[in-house]
Protein backbone atom coordinates (compact mmCIF):
# COMPACT_ATOMS: atom_id res chain seq x y z
CA UNK A 1 0.00 0.00 0.00
CA UNK A 2 1.11 3.79 -0.46
CA UNK A 3 2.47 5.97 2.12
CA UNK A 4 0.33 9.56 2.38
CA UNK A 5 3.08 11.68 3.58
CA UNK A 6 2.83 12.55 7.42
CA UNK A 7 -0.76 10.65 7.91
CA UNK A 8 -1.66 6.95 7.53
CA UNK A 9 -1.68 4.40 4.79
CA UNK A 10 -4.56 3.24 3.07
CA UNK A 11 -4.43 0.04 4.93
CA UNK A 12 -4.05 1.62 8.32
CA UNK A 13 -7.14 3.85 7.46
CA UNK A 14 -9.47 0.53 6.38
CA UNK A 15 -8.25 -1.08 9.63
CA UNK A 16 -9.19 1.69 11.68
CA UNK A 17 -12.92 2.49 10.23
CA UNK A 18 -13.25 -1.89 10.62
CA UNK A 19 -12.39 -1.25 14.10
CA UNK A 20 -15.13 1.13 14.75
CA UNK A 21 -17.36 -0.38 12.62
CA UNK A 22 -16.86 -3.87 14.55
CA UNK A 23 -16.61 -1.72 18.03
CA UNK A 24 -20.32 -0.47 17.49
CA UNK A 25 -21.76 -3.58 16.34
CA UNK A 26 -20.03 -4.54 19.91
CA UNK A 27 -22.34 -2.24 21.55
CA UNK A 28 -25.37 -3.29 19.09
CA UNK A 29 -24.86 -7.10 20.20
CA UNK A 30 -24.24 -6.09 24.49
CA UNK A 31 -27.21 -4.10 23.81
CA UNK A 32 -29.48 -7.42 22.83
CA UNK A 33 -26.49 -9.60 25.46
CA UNK A 34 -27.82 -6.72 28.50
CA UNK A 35 -29.68 -9.41 30.83
CA UNK A 36 -27.18 -12.30 30.33
CA UNK A 37 -25.50 -13.53 33.19
CA UNK A 38 -21.81 -13.26 31.80
CA UNK A 39 -22.22 -9.51 31.01
CA UNK A 40 -19.54 -8.22 33.52
CA UNK A 41 -16.90 -10.47 31.13
CA UNK A 42 -18.67 -9.06 28.59
CA UNK A 43 -18.35 -5.29 29.28
CA UNK A 44 -14.90 -6.26 30.50
CA UNK A 45 -13.74 -7.24 27.27
CA UNK A 46 -15.32 -4.45 25.58
CA UNK A 47 -12.88 -2.25 27.63
CA UNK A 48 -10.15 -3.88 25.71
CA UNK A 49 -11.71 -3.39 22.25
CA UNK A 50 -12.42 -0.02 23.06
CA UNK A 51 -9.01 0.67 23.67
CA UNK A 52 -7.69 -0.81 20.89
CA UNK A 53 -10.40 1.39 18.31
CA UNK A 54 -9.85 4.66 20.56
CA UNK A 55 -6.31 4.35 19.05
CA UNK A 56 -7.12 3.55 15.75
CA UNK A 57 -9.68 6.66 16.01
CA UNK A 58 -7.20 8.62 17.31
CA UNK A 59 -4.69 7.96 14.38
CA UNK A 60 -7.31 8.42 11.66
CA UNK A 61 -8.66 11.65 13.13
CA UNK A 62 -5.15 12.90 14.00
CA UNK A 63 -2.99 12.27 11.21
CA UNK A 64 -5.80 14.56 8.73
CA UNK A 65 -5.19 17.44 11.74
CA UNK A 66 -1.34 16.81 12.13
CA UNK A 67 -1.07 17.13 8.11
CA UNK A 68 -2.95 20.55 8.14
CA UNK A 69 -0.39 21.95 10.98
CA UNK A 70 2.62 20.91 9.50
CA UNK A 71 2.19 21.39 5.83
CA UNK A 72 1.92 25.11 7.01
CA UNK A 73 4.88 25.02 9.20
CA UNK A 74 6.41 23.78 5.66
CA UNK A 75 5.07 26.79 3.82
CA UNK A 76 6.55 28.97 6.93
CA UNK A 77 9.54 27.54 6.82
CA UNK A 78 10.13 28.33 3.03
CA UNK A 79 9.35 31.73 3.03
CA UNK A 80 11.81 32.29 6.44
CA UNK A 81 14.25 30.98 4.33
CA UNK A 82 13.76 33.03 1.22
CA UNK A 83 13.61 35.79 3.49
CA UNK A 84 16.84 34.63 4.79
CA UNK A 85 18.28 34.23 1.69
CA UNK A 86 17.12 38.29 0.07
CA UNK A 87 18.65 39.35 3.04
CA UNK A 88 21.98 37.69 3.12
CA UNK A 89 22.07 39.06 -0.76
CA UNK A 90 21.23 42.31 0.39
CA UNK A 91 23.82 42.64 3.27
CA UNK A 92 26.23 41.12 0.89
CA UNK A 93 25.53 43.95 -1.53
CA UNK A 94 25.41 46.45 1.42
CA UNK A 95 29.21 45.29 2.53
CA UNK A 96 30.26 45.57 -0.86
CA UNK A 97 28.90 49.37 -1.47
CA UNK A 98 31.04 50.07 2.34
CA UNK A 99 33.82 48.81 0.32
CA UNK A 100 33.50 50.22 -2.44
CA UNK A 101 33.07 53.51 -0.72
CA UNK A 102 36.37 52.92 1.57
CA UNK A 103 38.47 52.57 -1.75
CA UNK A 104 36.96 55.39 -3.23
CA UNK A 105 37.55 57.97 0.33
CA UNK A 106 41.48 56.23 0.31
CA UNK A 107 41.55 57.12 -3.37
CA UNK A 108 40.22 60.84 -3.41
CA UNK A 109 42.64 61.52 -0.10
CA UNK A 110 45.15 59.88 -2.01
CA UNK A 111 44.56 62.44 -4.89
CA UNK A 112 43.80 65.47 -3.12
CA UNK A 113 47.37 64.70 -0.75
CA UNK A 114 49.43 64.55 -4.24
CA UNK A 115 47.56 67.63 -5.97
CA UNK A 116 50.35 69.96 -7.09
CA UNK A 117 49.18 73.27 -5.02
CA UNK A 118 49.64 71.37 -1.59
CA UNK A 119 51.13 73.79 1.05
CA UNK A 120 54.97 73.07 1.00
CA UNK A 121 56.75 74.08 4.10
CA UNK A 122 53.90 74.55 6.04
CA UNK A 123 53.59 72.86 9.44
CA UNK A 124 53.33 69.04 9.25
CA UNK A 125 49.45 69.26 10.49
CA UNK A 126 48.85 72.09 7.89
CA UNK A 127 50.82 70.09 5.06
CA UNK A 128 48.78 66.99 5.37
CA UNK A 129 45.57 68.91 5.06
CA UNK A 130 44.27 68.58 1.32
CA UNK A 131 44.56 71.97 -0.61
CA UNK A 132 41.27 74.24 -0.86
CA UNK A 133 40.34 73.14 -4.64
CA UNK A 134 37.56 70.67 -4.96
CA UNK A 135 39.65 67.23 -4.80
CA UNK A 136 39.92 68.76 -1.64
CA UNK A 137 36.46 69.55 -1.01
CA UNK A 138 36.24 65.89 -2.03
CA UNK A 139 39.36 64.46 0.35
CA UNK A 140 37.56 66.49 3.28
CA UNK A 141 33.71 65.21 2.98
CA UNK A 142 35.81 61.26 2.43
CA UNK A 143 37.76 61.94 5.56
CA UNK A 144 34.30 62.63 7.68
CA UNK A 145 32.66 59.52 6.05
CA UNK A 146 35.57 57.56 6.32
CA UNK A 147 37.54 58.67 9.75
CA UNK A 148 39.69 55.60 9.68
CA UNK A 149 40.45 55.67 5.70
Amino acid sequence: MEQQQGGLSMLQAVVAIVLIVVFAAVLVVLGFLRDDEHWDRLVYLLGGLEAIVFAGVGALFGSSIQRAGTAAARQDAAEAKEEAKSERERAQGLQEAATNGANLAAAVQIAAAGEPDARRGARPEAAAQPSDGRLGDLAAYAQRLFPGV
